[in-house]
């Protein structure tokens, strides 16, 4: 070999590219558990602020009015109504993406406010959101009797 050609040898080409491999392999794990975490975190804020929605638009309306969870987990909709018997869909749906669903409210379809912005349920009783994400983490959002809402 001539001492003026410059270059890597296919030795440490290959070297190179299994240290960069082994480095990807390790750190992909962290990579996605992180992006799993933000896409929760992500839906539990837009989760607030749909309710928040739902909360104002029942006390500047003066109706009723609640969150609807579609049969998919995936989909909530604000609607209104002036006699808590016949719902308008107002704004446009919330569709929690990223493997983010709606594992459960509790009590069920208690996501509704009277016009005064109070929680309106059967059991009258504040209301829990739980939030799951692709991995199966959860998170709660707990919308207490006056309607103010809190995460958990």
């Amino acid at each position: 070999m001539r001492k003026s050609e410059k270059g890597f040898t296919l030795l440490e080409t290959l070297v190179t590219a299994g240290i960069a491999g082994t480095m990807a392999a390790i750190t992909f794990p962290s990579l996605s558990s992180a992006l799993n975490a933000h896409r929760l975190m992500a839906g539990l804020r837009s989760t607030v602020g749909c309710i928040r929605v739902a909360r104002s638009a029942a006390s500047s309306r003066n109706k009723f009015s609640q969150v609807l969870v579609d049969a998919s987990h995936t989909t909530l909709t604000v609607q209104v109504s002036p006699d808590a018997a016949t719902w308008t869909s107002i704004g446009i749906p919330l569709v929690l993406d990223g493997g983010v669903t709606v594992s459960s409210v509790s009590p069920a379809n208690g996501l509704g406010f009277k016009a005064n912005g109070s929680v309106n349920n059967a059991s009258n009783s504040a209301v829990t959101v739980t939030l799951q994400n692709a991995r199966g983490d959860t998170r709660q959002i707990t919308v207490s009797l006056l309607g103010s809402v809190d995460l958990s």
